[in-house]
């Protein structure tokens, strides 16, 4: 799945920026000189968690969408700061095996409130292509974090998911300039600060002590 995120982010982006480049006409050619910006996007992902525990537990690496708005206040030609509230949703399947005669296997359908924080460097804009990185951290609100609380630790694999997590986020992308809008295809990988994992019933305890968010994102922005 990360392999053909990857695949598709290259393929559009090489299909746009041929597109793009077939006339010299500069479209928007004064997009970027306003101070503040705002668009929104949807995208795609792969989603799992660096786990740790029992060597026979494992959860999937699951597949989601995410969407939401942006907001992008430049602070100079190359250098912008980017925040982007949104909602992501995935599901990923949990095992939880304790020893080898008791294997349990769970769904997990998480649903987030994502609020990022970025600063951007974007190159020199050549025609209608320009191509930036950007790095920063997000905050994400669980709004599942109860849904296997079960009995509350009466059932052997009651556990919960944290509400409040904190991710790093490394970003590549490319602005393509149309005659009415910017379109930016972008790939992001996500990488988990927190243990996000907490064990309730004594099987959950003793099959995993750690879950860390481990994602691919593919994005497409409008502006």
């Amino acid at each position: 799945m990360k392999l053909k995120l990857i695949i598709l982010f290259v393929t559009i982006c090489s299909i746009t920026s041929s597109f793009g480049q077939q006339k010299k006409l500069i479209r928007l050619d004064n997009f970027d000189n306003t101070t503040i910006r705002y668009g929104y996007y949807l995208g795609l992902h792969y989603r799992g968690y660096e786990l740790k525990g029992t060597p026979a537990s494992n959860i999937d690496q699951g597949a989601g969408f995410q969407l939401g708005v942006l907001a992008e206040l430049a602070l100079n030609k190359h250098t912008s700061i980017i925040t982007e509230p949104g909602v992501i949703s995935t599901t990923n399947g949990i095992t939880f095996n304790e020893n080898a005669n008791e294997v349990e296997e769970f769904d997990i359908s998480t649903t987030h409130f994502h609020l990022p924080f970025s600063i951007k460097f974007k190159t020199d804009r050549i025609n209608n292509v320009r191509g930036y990185i950007q790095a920063g951290a997000s905050y994400n609100y669980n709004f599942s974090t109860d849904k296997n609380k079960g009995d509350n630790g009466n059932n052997p694999n009651d556990f919960l998911l944290t509400k409040h997590n904190i991710w790093g986020e490394l970003t590549i992308g490319a602005n393509f300039y149309f005659p009415y809008f910017k379109f930016s295809p972008s790939l992001r990988g996500v990488y988990g600060f927190n243990n996000e994992f907490e064990g309730l019933g004594t099987t959950a305890k003793n099959s995993i002590s750690s879950l860390k968010t481990r994602g691919v994102f593919l994005t497409f922005i409008f502006q």
